[in-house]
């Protein structure tokens, strides 16, 4: 797990108070220009791809890391690699340098499919930074932010380096950012916004980004959503005051919840029950859904069959019986249903895009002798028309735990997931 937080924030298939106008994008004379350019060269970043009888692999040297680990996602379909700047003290007396190199590999068969110098540097987690903003605390108080670094088929949204406009300010009101949305096919830059205030989270819906603010490390009191079109770069956005936090989001619409635990990496004997309500970008309430043990990809929620039963279990001194909730895994779009109880619900990486792992769970022994076996039972894709897990083999993108390697391989139903 340590070595998983140094990567940064998850590798993904084909991925906590004042006036609404002082959240809102801003746009005075302070502002840091943002270039985006061809990278060229691509091979002290990545390896070219070794095809092997079971798929593809590439290595990276150790300044090229994930752009996110795997973390809660809520959407993803490619799979994309940064440069790291490491602390000057951990290799010289020298400053890193400027800039983040991002490059995206092609799931199919691992070459690089496009490769772009961003400055300046991207911004998600255990980076160099000596301003000490309002947003590297939030960064780092956070367990998992895993909305630093968000895609769909389309687009792609990511936090550059926030700076302050006050010279030694510590104020929430006066941080700005900027987010960058690329193309996934090519990596041409589809709109780059600033905002003020402290950002919670961002989530892509349809071909617009939205991005919730606030002047607080929590939405209550000053939280807004700023909805910025991805087809006209130049429109301005529109903005709705929210008290909850943006947790991901649909095809179609934004996932919300008064609490912020969705964001952590649910652990098989430590599930947290949550509420979500589905709204629309503009803050309008579809639906609520109680019991909610855990989010996925692309509307897919883990959903207690008892919410009510479930929320008296997680609050009792023994949470272990979480472990066997009756829970039925649910797409939010189609209303798919598949019952999960007794399965451990794992977000792994396609070559065609998201999918999800059922594995069935053993556990035998005590204390030092208690040991877990994972067996990988069925699968399905992560798209909101699937309907039935398939129980034939599939095609897997996965990281070494070395993190030197990134590879694509089968995983065969019925074995030992190792």
């Amino acid at each position: 797990m340590k070595l998983h937080k140094r990567l940064i924030c998850a590798l993904t298939g084909l991925a906590c108070i004042s006036l609404l106008a002082s959240c809102t994008p801003h746009n005075d004379g302070d502002t840091h220009s943002v270039t985006i350019t061809e990278a060229g060269n691509t091979s002290d970043l990545v390896s070219p791809p070794i095809q092997t009888d079971t798929g593809w692999e590439v290595t990276f040297p150790k300044k090229t890391i994930e752009a996110r680990i795997e973390c809660a996602r809520t959407n993803g379909t490619a799979t994309y690699f940064k440069t790291y700047n490491p602390k000057p003290e951990e290799t010289s007396s020298a400053p890193p340098l400027p800039g983040t190199t991002l490059a995206s590999l092609n799931p199919q068969d691992g070459s690089v499919r496009w490769a772009r110098k961003i400055t300046p540097e991207m911004h998600t987690h255990y980076f160099y930074d000596e301003s000490n903003t309002p947003q590297g605390s939030f960064l780092d108080f956070q367990e998992c932010t895993s909305t630093a670094f968000i895609s769909n088929e389309k687009y792609l949204a990511f936090y550059l380096r926030p700076w302050m406009t006050s010279e030694g300010s510590s104020s929430i009101s006066d941080q700005r950012m900027n987010i960058v949305v690329l193309d996934t096919k090519t990596g041409n830059e589809v709109r780059t916004i600033e905002v003020s205030g402290l950002v919670l989270g961002q989530a892509i819906v349809n071909d617009s980004l939205v991005v919730e603010t606030a002047q607080n490390y929590y939405p209550a009191g000053t939280g807004v959503l700023n909805v910025f079109s991805l087809t006209d770069p130049h429109a301005e956005p529109t903005t709705t005051r929210t008290d909850n936090w943006l947790i991901g989001s649909t095809n179609d619409s934004l996932l919300m919840s008064p609490q912020n635990s969705l964001l952590r990496l649910p652990k098989l004997d430590s599930y947290v029950i949550s509420t979500i309500i589905r709204t629309t970008v503009t803050g309008e309430e579809l639906e609520t859904f109680t019991g909610v043990t855990a989010i996925h990809p692309n509307g897919w929620i883990e959903r207690a069959k008892d919410p009510k039963a479930a929320v008296a279990t997680a609050a009792s001194p023994d949470k272990t019986p979480l472990a066997a909730l009756p829970r039925d895994l649910i797409n939010i779009d189609s209303g798919a249903s598949v019952d999960v109880t007794g399965q451990y619900v794992t977000s792994v990486n396609l070559p065609t895009g998201p999918g999800l792992l059922l594995r069935t769970v053993t556990t035998v022994g005590e204390g030092e002798e208690k040991k877990t076996t994972y067996i990988n039972h069925s699968w399905l894709p992560a798209t909101p028309d699937a309907t039935e897990p398939r129980t034939d083999d599939m095609q897997r993108i996965e990281m070494d735990s070395d993190a030197k390697k990134v590879f694509s391989k089968p995983i065969r139903m019925g074995e030992e997931d190792m």
